[in-house]
């Protein structure tokens, strides 16, 4: 007689990992700003392609979000193809919130100093990535519950009111 553990269950993103993710991120890039400041130099305005990407490609994980459950319901989605929307779902969001607490910190950094051109630069322009980390983040969240089968008989599953599990 061999008791089985329970398999671990791939869920959804759940609010405290993204909070964790946004503080991961603040204290490595305040880590990284006082790095800077030991050797007396300042880290570099964040270009535009920065926030630009991320917007394209939250952008694009959302307009996947929407196909997506209509190809679930027409049992056109492959079991692989399911699992990575759902990790790239999770890694959006992650990545998203990593450079979202990070930015906050830069931008707090140079808050002060508007008056001057480059911390100016680093304000609007930091300011500008963490709109777009947050899309991102936004966005894979949508395609992380896109992966979500509604089974007609959910209800015998779950009688304790647990949420359906991911595809």
């Amino acid at each position: 007689m061999s008791t089985q553990e329970p398999r671990p269950k791939l869920g959804l993103t759940t609010p405290r990992q993204a909070v964790v993710s946004v503080l991961a991120g603040a204290v490595v890039f305040a880590l990284v700003i006082l790095g800077f400041e030991a050797v007396g130099a300042f880290p570099p305005v964040v270009p535009w392609s920065v926030p630009i990407t991320l917007i394209v490609l939250a952008v694009a994980v959302a307009i996947y979000s929407r196909a997506l459950p209509k190809r679930i319901e027409e049992k056109r989605l492959a079991p692989q193809e399911g699992l990575a929307a759902l990790a790239v779902g999770k890694s959006m969001i992650m990545t998203g919130a990593l450079f979202a607490g990070g930015h906050i910190v830069y931008v707090m950094r140079y808050l002060s100093q508007l008056e001057a051109a480059l911390p100016s630069a680093r304000v609007v322009q930091g300011t500008a990535t963490i709109v777009a980390a947050l899309l991102l983040a936004g966005a894979g969240a949508l395609l992380e519950r896109a992966c979500v089968v509604h089974d007609d008989d959910d209800d015998d599953e779950h009688p304790d009111g647990a949420s359906p599990s991911p595809a």
